[in-house]
Parts: structure tokens; C-alpha cells; sequence
């Protein structure tokens, strides 16, 4: 027995193609319809998985041989029945044509008016032989005995013939039953490789919600996490929730919008913003400088201690001037003494430092010496780019968990329009977001991070009421 699938438009279009292809004995075993889309058009499709045996198909094979072109289009368009009946009669006629029955005749006896069965071949060749041992000049005449042919009984070839393929016949559906049967038992313990072949399938999400997990996926959400959201979706919504759209993405939005943590006030002394090198620490610490001076009418200085960094301290330096707000270098923990000499004079002290890997102790070291001395309160800000890839994130993570780091900070949002990673981050890590960098504009392009504003970047709703508004 052998299994094969069919996806078509309609359900009327597979069964065309599993009997056109496979013969009038193939057995239906499954028929789903099909939440992607199918063709250049988008519809959805059915897709048909059957069962056939390799003995039937090649006989229906053999049968469409004998066929002209467009007897074969009539044949394969014709009923399963009416298929089964012309193939039938076709392999009959073709097995009495190899082994033919005998000719029979029946002969009159006048004198005992009966009738008897007898071998026409061997009669014949019997009175040949009578005729030769007559002398040419016997005046007897010898009538040949009248003959009549009617329609003949099957002959015993003919009837084994029949037997053996009506055995042929109920072999062949006994061990597709047989088949069948194996495949049912085995449903059970291996159902994802035989029908659960959709998207999300592998971790246990069902198919309605298969393309809300490819679109998770897309958007950049690890499966796991994706297919964990949509797994709680199944359990809390019911099965006619489900099927509508409207009802799963509001679960999806909701479940989003509770799990995104956020850091909701500032009002440590020390701002720290750490991370690696070209994740933008420099512009997100400008942008935040800018809003808690012009926005929030805080008191502010900048200090750097990216000394290896060229042109680094030139930078700072020139934005404090513009902010006109004090600038310091810290290259040595004792020069932290001239900060804190006017500590009480200043709201926020935001604090730069270099972009290490911290691949060394060394490096480790560097930034727990530089680091403003105990008795004030400090927040530490990992600082991390939207572009950066999964595994570059994780190895990020697990290098700068050494420094007890408060929130994240993710830049570049404006240059990606996959941002799951955000979320696979918080996730995984239990850390809070605190602020995104969205473009280069200073202030403008920096805004303090919101449950709301997570569930939008993940299921881009913003974007697609703009495209609907744009009649796009």
C-alpha cells in the first residue's frame, strides 16, 4: 500500500486527480482544507491524502494503453465504477485472448438422435484419416455429419483462469486492508509525520493557528515563543474563537501587552549606559540628556570614560556645549572625587562608557573600577541594536550578565522591520525594556518603551493602518 497527497482548489478537482492518477480502487484517507494560500491568486486549497495499491494502478496503466488519445481523456473521465467495470473487462478479454478455449462442436447422431461434446480439431483428423484408407472407387458416399455451432459453456482453462484472478483480486484487497490497518496503528505514534505537516505542528499548535504562527516567526519571535503564545491561545479561547481572526490576534496583542515588561520611573543619580561597541550608547545618551533637560526640566552632567575611543571625548563635549550643561573625562576612580564635590547641584548624571566584549577579566575590571563609588543610587543600561543577530544577542547576554545590568535599551528600530528579537530578549532574559532608539534625529527619535508599543512593533498594526489608510 502506498500513500500519496493531492492539493487542489476544491474538494471536486482532488478527487479528479487522485482517480485520475491513481485508479478507481484508490482509498481516501484524509481531506483538510489548506490555510495557506494556493497559486498566484491566494485561495485557499484542499488538500487529499489517499491510499493505493501498486497492482491496481498498474493495471489501470495498462488499460490506458490501449486507448487512443481521446478515448483515454473519456476513460479517465469517467466514473470510478464505470473505470472499474471497463478495466475488468479489458483484463478478462485480454487473459482469454492468452489462453483460448478449445473448439467445441456438437455432433448428431442420427441413428440415436443425441448429442454429444466432441473436439472439432481432433474429429477433423480423424476423418481425413477415414477418407485416406477408403479406395478411390468405393461407390459409398460418405456425407459428412451435420454440424451446428451455438454459443459455448466456459471451458475448464477458461473457468481457472477466472478463479485465479478473482484471487488475484481478493489478495490484492486483503493486503490493502492489511496496509490500511498498519497505517491506523501506527497514526498514534508518529501523527507528525504522516498528517501533522503544518507550520508549528512540531511543537503541538494547531492548524487553524498555523498562520499565525508563520507570521510570529516572520516578525522575528524565536517558534518556541511564538508557538508558546499561540499553545495558551488554544487552551484560554474556545474552538469557534479560534476560527476568527478578529478573536486570535486580540488574544495574541493582549498576551504581548502583559508579558512585556517596562521600566516605568528614572530617578536613580547615576545613568550608566554599557554595551558593545557601534550599539549607539553615544546618541541614546545625548537623546536622553536632551529630553531630561528640555523636557523634563532636570539638571543634568555628562561624563565619559571612553578614552581609547577616537574622538570620543571631542563628541561629548561638543553636545554639552550645545545642551550647556557640564562635561567631565573620567580616566582614573579618583577623578569621580571632582564630580561629587557638586553631586548635590545635579539631578542626573549620565555616564558613557567604552564598548567592550568582555572576553577578558581585564575588560571586566575596567568597568567595575570606572564605575561611580557606593552610596548613590545607580541604573545601568545594556545597550543593544535591533540589527543584531540572535546568537550575537545571546552571547551579548551572557557576557554582560557578569555586571548586573538594570534594562535594555534597543537602537536602530527605523532600520529593521523584524523586531521579535526584542521580544525573544525579554523573554528569555526577565529584563525590562526601558527605551528605544527609533532614528537619528535629536531628541525626536527617542522614546521611553511601553507594553503598547511592543505589541505594535511585533504585529505592525500602526504600519497596516497607514498601508489601509494609503489604499495600499
Amino acid at each position: 500500500m502506498q500513500v500519496k497527497k493531492f492539493e487542489a482548489r476544491t474538494m471536486k478537482e482532488a478527487l479528479e486527480m487522485v482517480k485520475t492518477q491513481l485508479g478507481p480502487d484508490a482509498i481516501i484517507l484524509s481531506a483538510k482544507e489548506l490555510t495557506k494560500t494556493f497559486g498566484l491568486a491566494g485561495d485557499r486549497s484542499i488538500e487529499i491524502t489517499a491510499a493505493y495499491s501498486e497492482s491496481t494502478l498498474h493495471q489501470k496503466k495498462f488499460v490506458e494503453s490501449k486507448f487512443q488519445q481521446q478515448d483515454k481523456e473519456k476513460f479517465q473521465k469517467s466514473t470510478a465504477k464505470n473505470q472499474k467495470q471497463v478495466m475488468e473487462k479489458m483484463i478478462e478479454a485480454q487473459l482469454n485472448k492468452m489462453n483460448p478455449p478449445p473448439k467445441a462442436a456438437i455432433q448428431f447422431n442420427h441413428k440415436f438422435t443425441e448429442r454429444k461434446y466432441i473436439d472439432i480439431d481432433n474429429e477433423e483428423q480423424q476423418q481425413s484419416q477415414n477418407m485416406k484408407a477408403r479406395p478411390m472407387y468405393s461407390s459409398t458416399v460418405v456425407t459428412p455429419m451435420p454440424t451446428y455451432q451455438e454459443p459455448q459453456p466456459q471451458s475448464p482453462i477458461t473457468q481457472v483462469a477466472q478463479k485465479a484472478w478473482d484471487n488475484m483480486e481478493v489478495n490484492s484487497l486483503k493486503q490493502q486492508i492489511e496496509s490500511l490497518k498498519q497505517v491506523i496503528t501506527n497514526f498514534k505514534t508518529l501523527p507528525q509525520n504522516f498528517v501533522a505537516s503544518h507550520p508549528g505542528s512540531d511543537y503541538g499548535v494547531n492548524y487553524i493557528l498555523s498562520p499565525y504562527f508563520e507570521k510570529l516567526a516572520a516578525r522575528g519571535l524565536q517558534p518556541e515563543i511564538a508557538a508558546e503564545i499561540l499553545m495558551k491561545a488554544q487552551v484560554h479561547l474556545s474552538p469557534d474563537k479560534l476560527k476568527t481572526e478578529s478573536q486570535v490576534k486580540g488574544w495574541i496583542a493582549k498576551f504581548i501587552l502583559d508579558s512585556t515588561e517596562v521600566v516605568q520611573n528614572t530617578d536613580e543619580k547615576f545613568q550608566l549606559f554599557i554595551g558593545p561597541t557601534g550599539s549607539g550608547k553615544t546618541s541614546m545618551l545625548i537623546k536622553m540628556a536632551s529630553d531630561l533637560l528640555l523636557n523634563q526640566k532636570k539638571k543634568i552632567a555628562l561624563i565619559t570614560t571612553d578614552s581609547s575611543k577616537v574622538g570620543a571625548s571631542e563628541q561629548m563635549k561638543i553636545f554639552s556645549q550645545i545642551l550647556n550643561v557640564p562635561f567631565l573625562t573620567i580616566k582614573s576612580p579618583s577623578d569621580w572625587g571632582l564630580v561629587l564635590t557638586h553631586i548635590d547641584q545635579i539631578d542626573h548624571v549620565l555616564v558613557d562608557f567604552a564598548g567592550l566584549t568582555l572576553k577578558t577579566e581585564e575588560e571586566l575590571h575596567y568597568i567595575e573600577k570606572m564605575t561611580p563609588p557606593g552610596g548613590f543610587s545607580i541604573r545601568k543600561h545594556l545597550v543593544l541594536s535591533a540589527l543584531s543577530q540572535e546568537s550575537s544577542l545571546e552571547d551579548v547576554a551572557r557576557r554582560y550578565a557578569k555586571l548586573k545590568y538594570d534594562d535594555i535599551i534597543f537602537t536602530n528600530l527605523d532600520m529593521t522591520t523584524t523586531h521579535g528579537s526584542i521580544y525573544n530578549y525579554i523573554r528569555k532574559h526577565k529584563k525590562p525594556l526601558f527605551a528605544f532608539g527609533i532614528g537619528p534625529q535629536v531628541p525626536e527619535d527617542m522614546e521611553y518603551a511601553t507594553p503598547e508599543r511592543m505589541v505594535d512593533l511585533i504585529l505592525q498594526i500602526t504600519q497596516q493602518n497607514t498601508a489601509q489608510e494609503m489604499g495600499l
